[in-house]
């Protein structure tokens, strides 16, 4: 029997006054800790111990972040959790090092997307259609809440930073580490409005079913920066194939979106197998460290051979990963290496469990470009969206 599972259930039926379960069932944990589904006859929720809270984006922002949504985004086509209670739990309860804070939140439908990429058209341009929705809100009620507010300058700043400790490690091809700081230190790449983004997109936050994409999980990162970093963490949870799409649809669905929003995108994706060299060399993992320096190498042989043989077309920007995350090795590389790769790990890779008990457009504000994007923007189309 699963005791801390029992334990968890325990706890829950006491959290909320007009809830008495009669059933539980063990979830599973998605990263985030101990996960039960609870049902009552009446309604169903889902209790989180959150042994593997993040403490930078804890449980009240997320309980703020959905307010939040609840208020900018009121005609979405996708939910969120909310959260109904939440109580700490003392360390020795648990068997932890920390007291334990647990949770109870209101079932999402669908699935999260695990590890089987999205290769139909249809959840591809959902989850466009999503993300055009979150980042055509306003952005003052984010910022007056307290969340944070990343300027594109110091956004950029960031970046270049990173390059030069990754430079540090020697384990960067100089060729790609010309390309990326050619392109990173471009003025015009960085003329853009900050907007709301989700700050979190990866395979366990985006719920789907067969067609779409109902629901969004993670909200605790909400912040106001670069939509580019959403677009790019997305674009890793697609198949190659599909990624022109879903960039295509994210620009029909949010045309006043900025002219360089998804070469930035394409470039964060490249950057991501870079971040994990980063994490590698902080923790300390010199496996980690190898296998991040040969991926760099192969990126690099890939993107230069391209340019040799095509030297107008565009850099292969492979699917992304996020660049708060930066970790799946898939992330940096080029489209054709990661069918591959997918072909050659497919025999041992199982899709994410699914939770199958429970799971599980707005109009925009209007908001006006800053001077700078101005020039930049697509003729109004009598919509004004950022």
């Amino acid at each position: 029997m699963n005791t801390k599972a029992l334990k968890l259930a325990a706890v829950a039926a006491t959290m909320l006054e007009d809830f008495t379960p009669t059933q539980w069932v063990p979830l599973p944990s998605l990263g985030l800790g101990i996960r039960v589904l609870l049902d009552d006859g009446q309604q169903q929720l889902v209790a989180t111990a959150q042994t593997s809270l993040d403490r930078s984006a804890d449980t009240g922002s997320a309980a703020e972040a959905a307010r939040i949504y609840d208020t900018m985004y009121p005609h979405a086509g996708f939910t969120w959790p909310h959260l109904r209670a939440i109580i700490e739990v003392e360390a020795d309860y648990f068997d932890t090092s920390a007291p334990i804070t647990v949770t109870l939140i209101e079932p999402l439908p669908g699935a999260p997307v695990g590890d089987q990429a999205i290769a139909d058209i249809a959840r591809a341009s959902s989850l466009a259609q999503a993300l055009a929705t979150l980042h055509s809100a306003a952005p003052e009620s984010i910022s007056e809440a307290g969340f944070p507010v990343e300027d594109p300058s110091r956004f950029q700043f960031q970046i270049l930073e990173r390059l030069d400790q990754a430079a540090a490690t020697g384990r960067v091809p100089a060729d790609l580490l010309q390309h990326w700081e050619e392109e990173f230190e471009k003025v015009s790449l960085w003329r853009f409005l900050a907007t709301p983004i989700h700050g979190a997109i990866d395979e366990t936050s985006v719920y789907t079913d067969q067609e779409r994409v109902l629901a969004l999980s993670g909200i605790e990162r909400l912040r106001v920066s670069d939509p580019a970093i959403d677009l790019a963490a997305a674009s890793a949870l697609i198949d190659p194939a599909a990624v022109p799409t879903f960039f295509s649809e994210y620009r029909n669905s949010r045309p006043r979106a900025d002219e360089h929003v998804i070469t930035r995108a394409e470039l964060l994706a490249e950057f991501a197998v870079l971040d994990w060299l980063l994490e590698a060399v902080d923790s300390g993992d010199e496996e980690a460290v190898q296998d991040a320096g040969e991926l760099l190498s192969s990126f690099n042989d890939v993107l230069f051979a391209k340019d040799a043989a095509a030297p107008n077309a565009a850099s292969p920007g492979p699917a992304a990963a996020s660049t708060d995350h930066g970790s799946a090795p898939e992330a940096g590389m080029a489209p054709e290496e990661r069918e591959a790769e997918s072909q050659s790990k497919s025999q041992t890779d199982a899709g994410l469990e699914t939770e199958t008990v429970i799971d599980e457009e707005s109009e925009p504000d209007d908001v006006q470009p800053d001077d700078a994007e101005s020039d930049d923007a697509e003729p109004d189309d009598g919509v004004h969206r950022p």
